[in-house]
């Protein structure tokens, strides 16, 4: 674009001297605006590693809530003689410290004052009362559109974005094409954000916050926007940027995501933090709180529930496996492969007890996951199976051929076969899974690995009933009344 430099020169010298003025004008010291002319804290940060990097000392947020547009212009004119609106404390007299290094998640309803929270340590918005010191470089993740100019292109936005943390323009060429890597928005990367999706823009604000150095990372529900392949790799670059040192503090509703990466955690209620402790405590008490308070779509969801049957014929009809097509083309998605070759995962499937696609499926059905695999190589001892993941890359299950008690004859090249796994899914917490497959040659003890795709196909599981933990073991309670002449003789 003509004169795309100096534009960029010219907005990015108009948001410094904006973050300056902010900066000068309150007492809270925020490190999102370095002050102008400033290197990169990345080239020397001398910090107390003994210090908290956040502290946040009473802080409250009031909001002014007016009935009518009319009021607010009734209220100015009254010259504060009269009041036309009604205070609403979305964050009342929170108190909190983090350490350098970690990992503080944040639990509650929406309404609670998270985000307000979370957009006041960001320096978006100023505390009407109290006090936040950061001591180092904020990349904040909030609400959909915040700090990227929906008239620029991604590139300009990723030099904008830049200018304000204070890099210099070759310090972000640098950086483009691990951005463009990751985000992996191909040449929408050169059009303006206006146009694009949600998905795209999140895909691009997150590659954007990891490739600035931060010591401090806000996640505030951003995730939740994007593809679950790619909400997995966040989670993956979250993981890795923990281990590295910098600090996060990351809201979700998705309460496995936070057990699994916060080492601390606060539940939040109407402005005011009810619990903080380790994170397997409070989420459990927040869980329970949520189940006690007797949600109505939760009750409805237990009433339903799938009783036990016993141990069905794990078989499906051979009108429904017709339908299936018998060898398998396509991988929806390989984030990671490996393999010494001699024999290929051509195609990955799940079908539902009909033989349709099933993309998603509700706790108990029956499914059929279809592999199928070509030989490149003699394989003397092939066996196929696949390995069942969370969407934070734990392991759930995963079984093969021989596990379950099968052989598959000796394969030589050329050849191809299609594997079928039946089976009545377990009762998992609600959310996506996602199925590795493999084929292997040898025994389950002693085996080369001929070719494995990580995270290959995805499922959606439908909740039926209220799951506490990963999995739901489904079970029969019976209780027995003991009589009073009973339990004396039983004494």
């Amino acid at each position: 674009m003509p004169g795309g430099k100096l534009l960029r020169l010219n907005f990015s010298f108009f948001f410094r001297s904006a973050c300056i003025d902010s900066l000068e004008n309150s007492k809270t010291p925020f490190a999102l605006c370095p002050s102008a002319g400033s290197t990169p804290f990345s080239a020397a940060r001398v910090y107390d590693v003994r210090m908290p990097i956040v502290r946040a000392a009473t802080i409250s947020k009031c909001f002014r809530i007016y009935r009518h547009p009319s009021d607010h212009l009734k209220e100015l004119l009254s010259l504060g003689r009269r009041r036309y609106h009604e205070p609403f404390w979305a964050v009342k007299d929170v108190d909190l410290s983090i350490e350098r290094g970690c990992c503080l998640g944040i639990v509650g309803e929406n309404g609670s004052g998270k985000s307000t929270l979370l957009r006041m340590i960001a320096g978006v918005i100023r505390p009407t009362s109290g006090n936040v010191e950061v001591g180092g470089r904020v990349s904040a993740l909030l609400e959909l559109g915040a700090g990227f100019n929906p008239q620029f292109t991604g590139r300009e936005n990723i030099y904008l974005y830049a200018s304000i943390l204070g890099f210099t323009d070759a310090q972000t060429r640098e950086r483009i094409p691990s951005i463009e890597k990751f985000a992996e928005i191909g040449e929408f990367v050169d059009r303006p954000v206006k146009t694009y999706s949600s998905g795209m823009f999140v895909r691009l604000a997150f590659a954007v916050a990891i490739h600035m150095d931060p010591d401090i990372l806000i996640v505030d529900e951003a995730l939740s926007v994007g593809d679950i392949f790619f909400q997995q790799r966040c989670i993956r670059r979250i993981q890795q940027l923990k281990q590295q040192g910098v600090t996060i503090l990351f809201v979700s509703h998705d309460l496995e995501a936070v057990r699994s990466l916060a080492d601390r955690t606060i539940w939040m209620e109407h402005g005011r933090v009810r619990l903080e402790g380790k994170t397997d405590e409070v989420v459990s008490k927040y869980l329970a709180a949520m189940v006690t308070r007797g949600r109505k779509e939760i009750m409805e969801e237990e009433a339903v529930g799938k009783p036990l049957l016993g141990s069905p014929d794990l078989e499906m009809s051979d009108e429904a496996l017709a339908r299936i097509p018998k060898f398998l083309e396509h991988v929806p998605n390989v984030d990671h492969r490996y393999g010494n070759g001699k024999a290929r995962v051509r195609g990955i499937g799940i079908y539902g007890k009909g033989g349709e696609p099933a993309p998603a499926v509700a706790q108990g059905d029956r499914v059929c996951v279809r592999i199928s695999v070509e030989f490149q190589e003699h394989v003397e001892h092939p066996n196929v199976g696949f390995m069942l993941r969370n969407r934070l890359g734990e392991d759930v299950t995963g079984t093969n051929v021989m596990f379950e008690g099968e052989r598959l004859p000796a394969a030589h090249s050329g050849e191809r076969l299609s594997v079928d796994f039946v089976m009545d899914l377990p009762f998992l917490h609600a959310g996506f899974y996602y199925f590795s497959p493999a084929v292997a040659d040898g025994t389950l003890d002693h085996y080369e690995m001929c070719d494995w795709i990580d995270n290959a196909c995805a499922i959606e599981v439908i909740q039926r009933s209220i799951t506490y933990g990963h999995i739901r073991i489904p079970m029969r309670v019976r209780a027995t009344a003991i009589t009073r002449e009973e339990a004396r003789h039983s004494i």
